[in-house]
């Protein structure tokens, strides 16, 4: 099917008498359009290859890669960890990263009319508040006070999301006082069921504490990354994310695992200050390496901490995270440029 896609997009070009100067195909779907044979192409057009996700469609992403004029990826850090794959190693020279950005209009709590009240940087403690009373009401949870953080996940239930540690870390979060909402569903049956089981034994034995929403559902997207305090990406790998930049224009917190875009979107307050220094950019988040549960826990604890212990410090850091720009500035720049 997409094979025949990317025939049919060069057939458009002829038919249309377009010349475009660059000729952009993405990851494997649309990687034949970039090593089609040179009579097939506008003339004189360049072709540039993103990559996204390298864990599929390997064989046609290393076609396009010998092919293509230039080759980006959605993150610095990505761009490092794929160099030496078999797809990847012998065109790498060709190869940018540059980071991927969010809508930041759709993505606007202060203009969000999927929430009760919009905020901003500055009115985000009512603004919040009131999107969780309307996230527990949606869910049947407990109001619980302001002593008490809502953590959050949403997300794809797949290995490469860190499902076992999402696991853990609904247990830790409610353990610790704690309350968390997760929204996502799992393409594998019996994984599905697996978080079904345990969303019924974790509302036994923490009524009112929790909620499950196993579905995608974009609206209710926007109302968990306004209500949440933290958000949870574990990630075994991650490209780029956009996750945790949609959670920090709406004032929470990512605590993320140290891979691909994460690293270079989210530096911890503690042991990232020298590195954000350097990137020109305020410390934002709490960050793990890893893939035990110890290791989360050394993030979660950390920030679920701050969140009881230092309330100042944490309203500061909720208003410095609103305030940075995720969105498509900067990379539009890098793209141009490049």
């Amino acid at each position: 099917r997409f094979a025949f896609f990317s025939e049919c997009a060069l057939a458009w070009l002829e038919y249309s008498g377009d010349r475009p100067d660059v000729i952009h195909g993405h990851d494997w779907p649309t990687s034949p359009v970039v090593f089609a044979r040179r009579s097939e192409l506008p003339p004189n057009a360049a072709t540039a290859i993103t990559i996204h996700n390298l864990n599929f469609g390997q064989d046609l992403i290393g076609r396009a890669m010998r092919a293509c004029t230039f080759a980006t990826t959605v993150s610095p850090t990505y761009a490092k960890e794929i160099a030496e794959h078999g797809a990847i190693s012998a065109h790498f020279e060709k190869m940018v990263g540059i980071r991927n950005g969010i809508d930041v209009e759709l993505w606007d709590p202060a203009t969000d009319v999927l929430l009760t009240q919009g905020y901003n940087a500055d009115s985000f403690e009512s603004g919040k508040a009131a999107a969780r009373r309307q996230l527990c009401d949606r869910l049947g949870m407990h109001h619980a006070g302001p002593d008490t953080p809502l953590v959050g996940v949403v997300a794809r239930l797949t290995q490469q999301k860190g499902i076992h540690l999402i696991k853990h870390a609904i247990w830790r979060t409610l353990e610790r006082g704690g309350q968390f909402v997760l929204l996502g569903s799992s393409p594998d049956g019996n994984e599905q069921r697996a978080f079904n089981e345990m969303a019924i034994d974790v509302g036994n034995r923490f009524p009112g504490n929790s909620g499950f929403i196993f579905a995608y559902d974009e609206p209710m997207s926007h109302l968990v990354y306004a209500a949440a305090d933290l958000l949870l990406v574990p990630s075994m790998f991650e490209p780029c994310g956009l996750t945790q930049m949609i959670a920090m224009r709406y004032g929470t917190v990512p605590v993320v695992r140290k891979t691909g875009g994460l690293i270079d979107t989210v530096f911890d307050v503690e042991d990232d200050r020298e590195r954000a220094y350097n990137e020109g950019v305020d410390t934002n988040g709490f960050s793990f390496s890893g893939d035990q549960d110890y290791d989360i826990d050394y993030a979660l604890d950390r920030a679920m901490m701050m969140y009881s212990n230092e309330p100042d410090r944490w309203r500061d850091l909720v208003g410095t995270i609103m305030r940075q720009d995720w969105g498509w500035t900067m990379p539009a720049e890098s793209y141009v440029e490049h």
